[in-house]
């Protein structure tokens, strides 16, 4: 995470994406996560309030985290300090705490890390949309119809979810845990994702423009917004311009990525089909049925919420806020996705409207 630091400046301190903080941020975020779990918490050393000022997101809003920053050089000192003092109290916290002989501390800082490097990829995958680079080119003549999809059968089945407590899964967050029973009814699911080709049928048939296929809430985000295409797509006649350093992102048989929930759905009405639930997903997955999961994260059609017996840790804020019905889960994970949080059961969530994620789908049909 320290040798993002050694990016230059202007790079550091924007803000690349409305919805992404300056990649300066996300470093001391995460290494103040550290410090604040293990050297405040564990050891009880005192807190440095500047700095939970700084990088704890409730006290400062993304826009405005860049003007809160230390300038270069003292930024540089002060996470190097920080991070080096994390690094000595792994060694200084007594072997039977709880939270270090269960694995669960180091386990939750890893996967808190992974989560911030992808956040990292996003950032960077922004500045290269914002500055057109990496131009390469499609063309609506290489559409395919989404007829080309290939159907796997889900017999109608009980899953078992929500039981990893005993499992050999890392510290799973708390909306992955509350084992119950989930009833999958008999349908079919892709095998692999909805590919660029695909997605060039959809825009070639015009389904950017046509308000049937599309959620209402959906219609006035896209003509808010004045999408006509993925995120990193530039339309110009019958050409693609991409502008991505995505990699497949102008390869016809990748999946693709840059696609809102507001864009699933509306593919997916086009196709006459639907999202999966994530227990769907989860039961195709289990069956191993799936091909080409992994390289996006795909949207579900269910919003997140908790499982029974929920119990928030090891903080409130991690789960409940986002439990509003506007907040889609999203499985799978991406090619930037690091192998601490690569797992089945993790829940990735966003907002219908949000792109900005290495995100793309995977179509169902029931019965």
């Amino acid at each position: 995470m320290l040798a993002v630091l050694e990016r230059p400046s202007d790079e550091l301190y924007c803000q690349p994406h409305p919805e992404l903080s300056p990649l300066a941020w996300h470093v001391g975020h995460a290494i103040q996560v550290e410090h604040y779990w293990l050297c405040e918490q564990v050891l009880g050393q005192t807190a440095d309030a500047r700095a939970h000022a700084i990088y704890f997101p409730e006290y400062t809003t993304k826009a405005a985290r860049a003007e809160q920053l230390p300038a270069l050089d003292a930024l540089r000192e002060s996470l190097h300090a920080r991070a080096g003092a994390c690094a000595a109290a792994w060694h200084q916290v007594p072997p039977r705490h709880g939270a270090i002989s269960s694995g669960y501390l180091h386990a939750f800082i890893s996967q808190h890390y992974a989560q911030h490097l992808e956040t990292v990829a996003m950032a960077d995958h922004a500045l290269r949309i914002e500055e057109s680079k990496a131009v390469r080119s499609l063309s609506l003549a290489d559409a395919v119809s989404h007829t080309a999809t290939q159907w796997v059968g889900i017999p109608d089945t009980e899953l078992r979810v929500g039981a990893l407590e005993n499992c050999c899964t890392p510290a799973p967050y708390d909306n992955e845990l509350g084992a119950h029973m989930a009833s999958i009814p008999a349908q079919r699911i892709a095998r692999s994702p909805i590919t660029n080709a695909q997605w060039l049928g959809f825009v070639a048939a015009g389904g950017y423009g046509q308000s049937a296929l599309w959620t209402t809430a959906g219609w006035e985000w896209r003509g808010r917004n004045k999408v006509n295409a993925p995120w990193g797509w530039r339309l110009e006649g019958d050409d693609v311009h991409v502008c991505s350093a995505w990699a497949g992102a102008a390869q016809l048989n990748a999946p693709v990525v840059g696609i809102s929930k507001h864009e699933a759905d509306a593919y997916a009405c086009w196709a006459g089909a639907e999202l999966p639930h994530e227990h769907a997903w989860m039961a195709a997955q289990q069956a191993g049925v799936l091909a080409d999961s992994g390289q996006v994260w795909e949207w579900c059609g269910n919003p997140l919420d908790t499982w029974p017996g929920f119990v928030a840790f090891p903080y409130t804020r991690y789960t409940l806020p986002w439990c509003d019905g506007q907040h889609w889960v999203l499985k799978g994970g991406s090619a930037a996705t690091r192998a601490a949080i690569r797992r089945p059961s993790f829940r990735n969530f966003y907002t219908a409207g949000q792109r900005h994620i290495f995100a793309g789908l995977r179509l169902c049909l029931p019965g």
